[in-house]
């Protein structure tokens, strides 16, 4: 029995060197966490008035409204995650369960955490639920938008962004089903490929349903995992593509892909002030394709070896952000919210709601 799992060990290691994506550990994804919980902060804490009449702080905030894509990037790096994982352990005895308990001690315990505790505080801090907390509880949140039509206030906490952990978790409920049945990289692909264009018509067809009954939550392009889960299949696509004859040539072509995606949403951005998901036509159908293409290839770009991009995520201080992504995405909105009623609540008396004003006050909150 020992030697068996020993010879498992070893067999893994051999792909894992060959083929990241499965339980080897690259320093270079810890950067790319790293980069997406750094954007994940910008866009959530910066937030400030967009239009100051400075050319310069209205760019500033622009390109801050644009770091949303934070958490794209964490769709299409989990997406590659785990489709390593999953096709790394597709011999193994109890391939669901130990897949689906490593899961369940990865994510419950904070998760749930910190809803046990918002809920005892429920009575004495007066918080109001209107029921989401049955949404929360059973990882449906991020479903329930689409009739309740705004997100959930409980006042100085916000777990609103607990959304894209459900889509990850809901998608993840059926992706090793998909993997242990298609086993194949080569078909892994095609079925992740088609699942992307199949959530990119349901988001073309939500948005040419706007103004009719029933969809007037600009949400529902969002969260909704039917609506988003193109950017995590990205992912998957790609991590299959690694293990397949194209692993190379891809790999040379991810920083072209990058680039290509990148200058079209620039321009895009350029033309319409902004890449503000919930007023555009062009951002929640194709455009979200388009981060999750970008976002996939730069999680490629970090896997080629002594690359520049390799060198950029290997740094110390993204890793390091990194490591401790998962805390501060849960944390960072609730902890900024607290901190700001200290502090930044004062300043926008006297600086009106400007990024100067805002930048003044996080860099408080942070000596707090």
């Amino acid at each position: 029995m020992q030697g068996a799992a020993a010879a498992t060990q070893t067999t893994h290691a051999v792909i894992d060197r060959e083929n990241p994506g499965g339980f080897a550990h690259v320093k270079a994804l810890d950067g790319v966490r790293g980069v997406a919980i750094l954007l994940v902060l910008l866009d959530h804490l910066f937030w400030a008035n967009n239009s100051t009449g400075s050319r310069f702080f209205d760019t500033l905030m622009a390109i801050r409204g644009a770091s949303y894509c934070g958490v794209n990037l964490f769709f299409a790096l989990s997406g590659f995650l785990i489709t390593g994982i999953l096709l790394d352990t597709l011999e193994i005895r109890h391939y669901f369960k130990t897949f689906y308990m490593r899961r369940t001690l990865r994510i419950f315990p904070l998760y749930y955490g910190v809803l046990v505790v918002l809920l005892l505080l429920t009575v004495p801090m007066h918080l109001v639920w209107s029921g989401w907390q049955y949404f929360y509880l059973t990882y449906s949140s991020n479903l329930a938008v689409w009739w309740h039509g705004g997100p959930l206030n409980l006042g100085p906490f916000n777990i609103n962004h607990f959304w894209s952990l459900q889509v990850e978790e809901q998608f993840y409920l059926v992706w090793p089903l998909v993997v242990y049945k298609l086993r194949k990289p080569e078909r892994i692909v095609k079925a992740s490929l088609l699942g992307c264009v199949a959530v990119l018509a349901v988001r073309v067809f939500i948005v040419a349903m706007r103004g009719h009954a029933g969809f007037e939550n600009p949400y529902m392009t969002y969260s909704p995992t039917f609506a988003c889960a193109d950017n995590i299949l990205f992912g998957c696509a790609v991590c299959a593509l690694l293990r397949t004859k194209w692993r190379e040539q891809f790999l040379q072509a991810a920083p072209k892909i990058f680039l290509a995606v990148a200058v079209v949403l620039v321009a895009v951005g350029i033309h319409n002030h902004g890449l503000d998901w919930m007023k555009s036509v062009f951002i929640p159908t194709i455009g979200f394709s388009l981060f999750g293409v970008g976002c996939a290839s730069a999680v490629a770009m970090a896997l080629r070896s002594g690359s520049l991009a390799q060198r950029f995520f290997e740094n110390s201080v993204l890793r390091f952000f990194g490591r401790y992504s998962y805390g501060l995405y849960v944390y960072h909105y609730s902890v900024g919210a607290l901190l700001g009623m200290l502090v930044h609540e004062p300043l926008r008396a006297y600086f009106n709601e400007r990024l100067h004003s805002k930048a003044l006050s996080l860099v408080l909150e942070a000596a707090v």
